[in-house]
Formats: C-alpha cells, sequence, structure tokens
C-alpha cells in the first residue's frame, strides 16, 4: 500500500472513531523529502481529522523525513523520538505535539 493511501486510511480510522484521539488540537505538517517530495498538512480536532495535500502555515509541529521513515512511522515500526535523537526525523515547532502524535498513531495501530 502507498504511503498515500497508509495515510488516508488512518485519517479514516481516526475520523469514525475519535476516541483514539486522546482530546488532541493540533496542526502538523509533514515534509517528506525524497525526490517525489511529497508534503501534507493534518488539522486534529478532538472530534475530526482533516487532511490536505500541502504544508499548513503555521502548524504547530512540522516533521521532515524521507518516505520510508515516514511509512514507519505510520506503522508503528519507527519510534519518534528515537528517529529524532538519530536525526532520522526534523521536527519544528512544538516538540510535544510530536509525542502526542506518536501516542494517537499508536491508538490506531
Amino acid at each position: 500500500m502507498a504511503i498515500e493511501e497508509k495515510l488516508k486510511t488512518l485519517v479514516t480510522k481516526m475520523n469514525e472513531d475519535s476516541s483514539g484521539l486522546n482530546g488532541l488540537q493540533a496542526t502538523y505538517s509533514f515534509d517528506i523529502t525524497d525526490e517525489d517530495h511529497l508534503e501534507w498538512g493534518v488539522k486534529v480536532s478532538p472530534e475530526q481529522v482533516e487532511l490536505s495535500e500541502s504544508l499548513l502555515e503555521d502548524a504547530d509541529c512540522l516533521l521532515r523525513m524521507n518516505a520510508s521513515n515516514f511509512e514507519k512511522l505510520l506503522d508503528g515500526t519507527l519510534n519518534a523520538t528515537s528517529a529524532f535523537m538519530m536525526g532520522k526525523i526534523k521536527a519544528k515547532g512544538d516538540l510535544t505535539y510530536a509525542l502526542k502524535l506518536q501516542n494517537v498513531l499508536n491508538n490506531y495501530r
């Protein structure tokens, strides 16, 4: 399954059952740095998640990584904290939102 399909499937799961969002309200931008250079924005509210195919201006947290690491993050095989410490993920903005995102992702695996 392509990364875009995985991301859309995840957003659908979140919208079908928002209990795993744990009341999170945040905006995220994902900058995927491979040659295709994909960009996504995600707005999370306690009841709904919205996906856009572009970076969000003034996102609470911008995460930059390659496609392989993004896929691993979505699959749960990449620990965001460890990846950040190893330089596999670059983060900009409020890093507490990055930690909250990992907890939310764990609820939907």
